[in-house]
């Protein structure tokens, strides 16, 4: 009773405020603040300085997001027969993910147990804890595992029942690559193979897509029950109001909100946002309907801004080197060098490659990331001194970074850095691309319980809303962890409607 009634006290400031609407008149207890009449469910009153609450669309399930974890929160509600409506604030579906890596981390699916890739995600998992319990990320455990398990299950449903198409597992199984990684149909940065036929599937159960529209505010009713989200119609410039069963925030992280950043994280706020898409409006939306942030505080990993080319070292033989022509980092986990660059102040660094790259399983995103980057591309180069040339770095100090790396290599282990993935030495012609550090993910979001539904501080579930993606605390920030906890949301959704 007392933390209903807190709950209560909590909307109250926050209708005071304009952070969330009433539709039907006032919250219980508090008197209309325009001093109007109460209205139907339809038309009621919000705050000074608002337009009334007038539903002109309802629906059984909204989804604020389209990207993978709002697409992969509408599968089961769609499927089940229900009424869903996605909006986005941008002018297409997608979000960040169609230009994201596309890089999704799954064990056992039908496409890994039918290229002879043995893998079951409850084992993978249980290798995981300990990484977990190193970073002290054991609270959720329960939904952390689900997220874990799920992203076979959202592989497997988007190939079968949706016609997503992944690379074949042969073009890079023998390769030394990892199998535990799936990919898009070319290869790394195609996500539009895998994600388009979702979107249309989606949109052939019965889904809508409304574009240009950002959520600004939870609609509650009287007793401060959210049934509703109001949007700005980016292109006509007005207000639309939505009337929903469930609702589920899907708007991904705030690594693009300044003031977020520098209140949360602020040994990052000096970088600058790779996108910017993500500005934390879910984060926002349930901390004024009484949410609870949780690890806010979290710093996430960085990222190149040519994010692709980061990941080429999980595919083939590269050396990153600093502007001093200095290897620094091992070159098989892609969120080492923005973070090493960062911390260690170089500015920028170097990733340098041959023929190896050019003609191996990531062919595609090489020749596309070459071509559309061609203004950091450096080479090709015959020599190490034309090519530390080309770079402006010194030439000893760049021969002397190959001598030592050629020696480990021969040594069959990288005693310098720990490099697994493709220890391989370069040749000539060698070629050199640009990078420089960026933020891309956040960590921090919302509290859940364990079938993602929104708690104020207490723990005390708040009606009708889910959370997924990077809007939730912890939710991973990757593709299929995404994807995983938008399935989540969606199951849990549809339980909830049989009610």
């Amino acid at each position: 009773m007392e933390t209903s009634m807190n709950r209560r006290n909590f909307l109250k400031a926050a209708v005071a405020s304009g952070a969330v609407l009433v539709a039907g008149g006032a919250l219980a207890g508090c008197a209309p603040s325009g001093g109007g009449k109460a209205g139907s469910a339809s038309e009621g009153d919000s705050v000074v300085g608002t337009s009334p609450v007038s539903f002109t669309e309802e629906t059984d399930v909204l989804i604020l997001g389209t990207g993978i974890a709002g697409m992969s929160a509408a599968m089961d509600p769609v499927e089940a027969g229900h009424k869903v409506m996605l909006a986005d604030k941008l002018d297409r579906v997608g979000g960040e993910s169609f230009i994201a890596c596309g890089v999704m981390n799954v064990s056992g699916s039908k496409m890994q147990k039918d290229a002879g890739i043995p893998g079951d995600p409850e084992e993978k998992w249980k290798a995981y804890l300990p990484v977990l319990e190193k970073k002290g990320e054991t609270d959720d455990m329960d939904y952390k595992h689900n997220v874990y398990v799920y992203q076979t299950e959202w592989a497997d449903r988007v190939a079968a029942d949706y016609g997503g198409k992944f690379q074949p597992l042969a073009d890079y199984k023998d390769t030394g690559a990892p199998t535990s990684m799936l990919l898009p149909e070319h290869g790394i940065g195609d996500m539009t193979t895998v994600l388009t036929p979702l979107q249309k599937g989606l949109e052939e159960k019965g889904a809508t897509y409304k574009l240009n529209l950002r959520a600004t505010n939870f609609i509650v009713d009287k007793d401060g029950t959210p049934i509703g989200v109001r949007f700005h119609d980016e292109k006509n410039d007005k207000n639309v109001d939505v009337k929903a069963s469930k609702i589920i925030v899907a708007t991904g992280g705030f690594s693009c909100n300044q003031e977020m950043v520098s209140t949360f994280v602020p040994s990052q706020a000096r970088l600058g946002p790779l996108t910017v898409y993500s500005m934390g409006e879910g984060h926002q939306m349930c901390k004024a309907l009484g949410g609870s942030y949780m690890h806010m505080d979290m710093e996430a990993n960085l990222m190149s801004d040519l994010a692709q080319v980061t990941v080429w070292g999980y595919f083939g033989p590269n050396v990153q080197v600093t502007p001093q022509g200095k290897r620094f980092i091992k070159e098989d986990q892609s969120h080492d060098s923005p973070t090493a660059c960062y911390e260690g102040g170089f500015g920028y660094w170097w990733t340098i490659f041959d023929n190896q790259l050019i003609t191996g399983s990531q062919a595609w995103n090489v020749e596309l990331n070459m071509k559309n980057n061609a203004d950091r591309l450096v080479g090709p180069c015959d020599t190490l001194d034309d090519l530390a040339a080309a770079m402006d770095v010194p030439a000893d100090a760049l021969k002397a970074t190959f001598e030592s790396y050629d020696a480990q290599v021969a040594a069959g282990e990288d005693k310098e850095f720990g490099k697994k993935l493709f220890l391989q030495s370069l040749s000539a012609p060698y070629y050199a691309m640009k990078h420089f550090p960026y933020r891309y993910k956040t960590h921090g979001g919302m509290k859940i319980t364990t079938d993602s539904q929104l708690t104020d501080k207490d723990g005390t579930p708040i009606p009708n809303v889910y959370c997924c993606g990077s809007t939730v605390a912890d939710s991973g920030s990757d593709l299929s962890p995404n994807a995983a906890s938008g399935l989540i949301s969606g199951k849990a959704v549809v339980e909830a409607l049989k009610a």
